[in-house]
């Protein structure tokens, strides 16, 4: 696995950014490679909502409308997939059914009731923290967000690679490799990250807030390996975009409250 693959795989697996089929065909997928370049997804949408803070401020668009469309952005750049882990993953979590059967409800397409409420509760969480801050926190806030989004993603890949796996099949399996020994460049590419993500993070976030940011992050992840543990036996792919999103949230709401003054 090189860099470039890194990249590739990752922005054709997590994002909706159009990758030429010349550079998938060329692309070695072994290894954990989308894993690796995951972190540069994260980036590359804090860079995007950054833009829209700027734009949004320099136009002085009212406080609602800036911030619908940076709650948005995210789902522009990443097409929703860690949203549709939550969903699935509330759907199975609150069906109160066995094991075997919330494993099965996780594969299923179909939103459920639970889903789609937890989807409506996270996203007026969001929106809510983006329009009670003034144009000009949000714009700091920003500042730090393609590092926030980043270390989020280096947490959310090192659980796949290190943590026990539901199921023999699907996206947290096929990522991780063929056992539960993580490929050794991933681990070391996603630990390096994260240590660079959370230094970049703390130089960025604004009045002091990023070690708590980070601390928040943490408290997520803590909770996230007992739930997955309890409620499925280990770590799947809708698992692992669930824990991204509540932990993107906890960490916004950390860097926005935290700004304040």
């Amino acid at each position: 696995m090189n860099a470039k693959d890194a990249v590739i795989a990752a922005f054709a697996t997590f994002s909706r950014i159009r990758v030429p089929a010349r550079l998938l065909d060329a692309v070695d997928w072994r290894g954990g490679a989308a894993l690796a370049g995951f972190p540069l997804v994260g980036v590359v949408e804090g860079l995007a909502m950054l833009a829209w803070t700027l734009a949004a401020s320099w136009l002085c668009l009212p406080a609602p409308i800036a911030a619908a469309v940076f709650t948005c952005l995210p789902v522009l750049v990443n097409g929703g997939i860690h949203l549709d882990g939550l969903c699935d993953v509330a759907d199975a979590a609150c069906s109160h059914a066995d094991r075997d059967r919330k494993l099965q409800i996780l594969k299923d397409p179909r939103a459920g009731a639970f889903g789609v409420m937890a989807l409506a509760c996270y996203l007026l969480l969001f929106y809510s923290l983006a329009a009670g801050a003034g144009p000009m926190q949000l714009v700091r806030t920003s500042i730090a967000l393609p590092a926030a989004l980043a270390f989020s993603r280096c947490l959310s890949g090192l659980a796949v690679l290190r943590w026990p796996k539901a199921r023999q099949d699907g996206m947290a399996r096929a990522m991780a490799g063929e056992d539960d020994n993580p490929p050794r460049p991933t681990f070391r590419a996603l630990a390096g990250q994260a240590v660079l993500s959370g230094v970049a993070l703390v130089a960025l976030a604004p009045a002091a807030s990023g070690p708590f940011a980070i601390a928040a992050a943490a408290a997520v992840l803590a909770w996230y390996h007992r739930f997955a543990l309890r409620e499925f036996g280990g770590v799947t792919g809708d698992t692992a975009g669930w824990f991204l999103q509540w932990c993107e949230l906890a960490m916004l709401a950390v860097l926005i409250l935290g700004g304040m003054r």
